[in-house]
């Protein structure tokens, strides 16, 4: 009798170790307080709306898909919203909001929803049209894009109210989009007045009207047309959105030392792409390739082109998918879907 137990207590015990190690692990990509796995969230500004809308199942998300969430009303303080930034491991957006001028920022972003006041507000006297927000979260500093150059905020991760900037980077043009390389410390800024990238290196250390550019990508072979939206991609290419008139996407080898008149390794163009005028990019670096999802305010759409990091020559390719329809708030004629953040830990 002795011995049956002990066999069926075995058994039991196997069985339970079995059931363990072929349980799918829950934890390894987050469903953010939901314990599921993430699907991805997705947020965008509708600019002539004065909101920010939010798609769940972003990872899917294809067609005439109604928002999870709608941020708008007067306690939103939202006024013409351009670019935003996500800082997805503090569920926290940062948009610039170029009608107040300020800075808003929600925390608890991926439950935020109707007419919400903003966590906190960044004013200054600095400020005169922001346009794009990026951060550099290890040293908690936050860089806009203005009208006369890029200004830095200290203490981003709590600063609230009226605030001097701790740097005015003055870069003598009116920077169209920014990227940050924290790891790398290193700026990027678009500049679509006279279709360049700027590289600066040692970025954190950067002020003043002095400030020399340390690369430059300019000129014919470039293919660069008033340039409003950059990236990098998993493989290190710089990845840049160009407005008009001919709306692409333009992809460059080696972002960390990209200069001069250099020609494209991948270009994305034609009527097949659906692009009207694209603005802030996104990547989905979880999917295969990477996804990049573009804005595209004037075309009321988002397109998403998969295997985005192994892209090359010209391509006039459509989307695989394209989220676009009256449901989802960003029908054209806008500008609308102006910027574009995805967080793919939820």
């Amino acid at each position: 009798m002795l011995r049956r137990s002990i066999l069926v207590f075995s058994s039991l015990l196997l069985l339970g170790l079995a059931g363990c190690v072929i349980s799918p692990r829950r934890d390894v990509v987050s469903g953010g307080g939901g314990g599921g796995p993430a699907t991805g969230k997705l947020y965008v500004t509708n600019e002539i709306n004065n909101s920010i809308i939010r798609f769940d199942n972003a990872f899917t998300a294809n067609g005439n898909v109604t928002p999870a969430a709608t941020i708008v009303g007067a306690a939103t303080q939202i006024s013409g919203p351009k670019y935003i930034f996500l800082d997805a491991s503090a569920d926290r957006l940062f948009v610039a909001n170029p009608g107040v001028p300020n800075i808003l920022i929600y925390d608890n972003i991926s439950t935020t929803n109707g007419n919400v006041a903003p966590s906190r507000v960044i004013t200054s006297t600095s400020l005169t049209t922001p346009t794009d927000v990026a951060l550099d979260k290890g040293r908690d500093q936050l860089y806009v894009a203005d009208t006369n150059g890029v200004l830095v905020f200290a203490a981003a991760s709590t600063t609230n109210g009226l605030n001097v900037p701790i740097r005015n980077i003055q870069s003598g043009f009116t920077p169209s989009a920014l990227f940050v390389d924290a790891a790398s410390d290193r700026l990027f800024a678009a500049d679509a007045i006279n279709n360049a990238i700027n590289v600066y290196d040692g970025a954190s250390s950067l002020s003043g009207a002095a400030v020399a550019v340390t690369r430059r990508l300019t000129g014919a072979s470039t293919q660069l047309s008033q340039p409003f939206g950059l990236q990098i991609d998993s493989t290190g290419r710089l990845v840049v959105s160009n407005f008009a008139p001919t709306p692409s996407i333009t992809i460059y080898a080696n972002a960390a030392g990209v200069n001069g008149n250099v020609a494209p390794v991948a270009t994305i163009s034609g009527s097949n792409t659906t692009l009207n005028g694209p603005t802030q990019l996104t990547i989905n670096s979880v999917a295969a390739g990477g996804e990049l999802f573009v804005g595209d305010p004037f075309g009321g759409n988002i397109p998403v082109f998969g295997s985005i990091s192994t892209i090359a020559g010209t391509q006039n390719i459509a989307p695989t998918r394209n989220i676009t329809g009256a449901n989802t708030t960003i029908t054209s004629g806008g500008p609308n879907a102006r910027g574009v953040a995805i967080d793919t830990t939820r």
